[in-house]
């Protein structure tokens, strides 16, 4: 018998199935991760800003592993707001997951609810009674809820009356506070002497500084009136705000609170533009500086009332008339100053980003004080001290420029002070004042006193963009670096780490740098130019001529003589449009390039790989093909 013959087997392969079921596979794969990520791996994150923008702190870490009393955060949503609006139904879920990592973090001690406060229903009562306040849906005809109400187990509240995407960079803020908040009920104690009205301002129908609604979320702020004998012992800090015409019985019950251990931080301003724009005269001179000429000096600080800081590599812009055309002109006095300018390794500035002052004034440690003077904002050296005179009523930004030059040294406008004091009132009290306590002639302990020398940074207009009428939104950490300087008198740092994401702007330095260099270059020519027509404007005025005189009175010499100078004025006119058209078309061009590179570049070049990529797995898959057919 022959042996059967073997046959050779060769699968049949549908490449077109193979291909339909490939595609079917690699959806459901797609799904099931999908799937598997939401109800898995939300809490995960991959934070790659610059600033860790969305990385809780170690300051909010830190507050949430010492809660010892449980807190209850109720998140209220309406779902009719969710499906009116789907970017609002996705920052929701980034509310909950965050409020769920806080519950996390605290190890159970913060329980977190999620609640739809439907119309007419007790949920919905319930979110009115905490203070919530209603959003109106798209047509308005009727209205939801989406904020936070957060209780403690002594019925404290606290409250996010309305969640805003705007304020989504600051979320954790706002959060942490309201946990600190509820965690300690208790809030230090800080004593407020003020001229300026923080508490209550007629400009702003007797609502408070925004500044003083931060504040009073972590502090007991108890403002002061009038003449002050003594300071409670349970105030922890003294906060004086532009101080005007104190007493000699104040001033000696402030040296007597930081002798004996009290804590300070003074604000002076050697021009408060918030208090002259609610001069009651307009126009008239008014007394706007503030000074402690007697205390300041025996703490170790020497400030100068009579000149404000003027730096042009922070000045902000502003629009201003000039030759009957709007211009856009840095204005030294008004400072937007960044990192740089901030003092690195001190937990007063510690995570902000920028501060925006408004003719500040400078500080320098007092010549033989035995305190230590540990600056904490400051300027470039290319700042010059500005007479405080050229800013009070009319101000000229073209003028400052043009009189512009570099003190060649950099100017402190806020500082640290600390070590042992001495009394500013010598071995005695001052006489007819009585306090029932026994005078101290210096510290009994080491004293701790920060000084800002700028009231203006209080102002809502300096650090506030309002988003609507009910959502501001801060530009600078101006309100942070108060609020730190507070907490670090107090002695809490719990809450450092977090408030320097309150920062919006993020200029390009370099084009601001580019900017600047292109308008000095400028505006030399434009001076230049400027200086030119005055010239030619008075030689036509020497000569008495004017549209109504009479031709046949003047000279053939007179009339070619003023035919000249008409001529040489025009060209001289034409040349400076030239001039002010061209630094703005630089400007303009410049920023366009800027655009383009930022918007354009980085998806060609992903597209620039992804055609790379596409091309050497073709080279491959050829020579792989070619050598199978060999």
């Amino acid at each position: 018998m022959t042996e059967p013959s073997r046959m050779s087997w060769k699968p049949f392969v549908d490449r077109r199935q193979l291909a339909v079921a490939g595609i079917v596979l690699a959806v459901m794969l797609f799904v099931a991760l999908n799937v598997f990520g939401n109800l898995s791996l939300r809490s995960l994150r991959l934070d790659l800003t610059e600033h860790r923008q969305f990385t809780l702190s170690k300051g909010t870490e830190q507050l949430l592993a010492g809660v010892k009393e449980p807190i209850t955060l109720r998140l209220y949503v309406s779902r009719a707001l969710r499906d009116s609006n789907p970017f609002l139904g996705s920052y929701a879920d980034r509310v909950h997951d965050l409020l769920r990592t806080y519950a996390e973090e605290s190890g159970g001690r913060i329980a977190v609810e999620y609640l739809d406060p439907e119309q007419f229903s007790p949920e919905e009562d319930r979110a009115v009674g905490f203070g919530l306040q209603p959003v109106a849906l798209e047509g308005g005809t009727s209205s939801g809820y989406f904020g936070i109400a957060g209780t403690n187990s002594t019925d404290d509240v606290d409250v996010l009356p309305v969640l805003s995407p705007e304020r989504e960079a600051f979320l954790e803020y706002d959060l942490t506070r309201m946990v600190n908040n509820l965690a300690n009920p208790n809030k230090p104690v800080v004593a407020l002497l003020s001229s300026l009205p923080l508490n209550a301002d007629p400009a702003l129908q007797y609502q408070p500084w925004q500044v003083m609604q931060e504040l009073r979320q972590l502090f007991d702020v108890r403002v002061m009136e009038g003449d002050v004998d003594r300071f409670a012992d349970d105030v922890g800090v003294l906060m004086l705000v532009h101080p005007q015409g104190l007493s000699e019985k104040t001033q000696y019950a402030i040296d007597q609170f930081v002798l004996r251990g009290g804590k300070a931080l003074v604000l002076v301003d050697p021009h408060s533009e918030a208090q002259a724009l609610r001069q009651q005269q307009p126009g008239m001179p008014a007394d706007t500086s503030s000074n402690l000429d007697r205390l300041l000096p025996a703490w170790g600080v020497d400030y100068d009332p009579d000149h404000v800081v003027g730096d042009p590599q922070s000045a902000r812009q502003v629009q201003m008339q000039n030759g009957g055309r709007n211009q856009v002109v840095d204005y030294l006095p008004w400072l937007s100053l960044d990192r740089s300018h901030l003092a690195e390794g001190e937990v007063v500035t510690a995570e902000l980003n920028r501060i925006n002052l408004g003719t500040a004034g400078a500080l320098a440690a007092h010549e033989g004080a035995g305190t230590t003077f540990t600056p904490l904002v400051r300027s470039s050296s290319k700042a010059m001290a500005i007479p405080a005179d050229k800013v009070r009523l009319y101000p000229d930004p073209f003028a400052l420029l043009r009189d512009y030059q570099s003190g060649g040294k950099e100017l402190v406008m806020a500082a640290r002070v600390s070590g042992p004091l001495k009394s500013a009132f010598g071995d005695t009290a001052p006489a007819g004042v009585e306090t029932g306590t026994a005078h101290l002639k210096e510290s009994t302990q080491p004293a701790q006193i920060i000084v800002i020398a700028d009231t203006d940074l209080l102002d809502d207009r300096n650090w506030l963009s309002m988003m609507g009428q009910q959502v501001a939104v801060p530009v600078a950490d101006n309100a942070s670096l108060v609020a730190n300087a507070l907490d670090y008198l107090v002695g809490s740092e719990a809450l450092m780490s977090l408030r320097g994401r309150e920062v919006t702007v993020r200029p390009f330095t370099k084009v601001a740098e580019i900017r600047r260099a292109a308008e000095s270059q400028y505006r030399a020519k434009e001076q230049e130019l400027l200086k030119r027509l005055d010239e030619l404007q008075g030689k036509l005025s020497s000569l008495n001529v004017s549209e109504g005189d009479d031709a046949s009175l003047l000279t053939d010499a007179q009339r070619q003589e003023i035919d000249g100078f008409r001529s040489q004025l025009l060209d001289t006119r034409r040349e400076l449009r030239d001039v002010q058209l061209a630094l703005r078309q630089d400007i303009e061009r410049l920023r366009d390039r800027t655009r383009l590179v930022n918007i354009a570049l980085v998806p060609l070049l992903v597209a620039a790989v992804a055609i790379g990529i596409a091309l050497v797995r073709r080279v491959r898959y050829r020579r792989r093909f070619d050598q199978a057919q060999v």
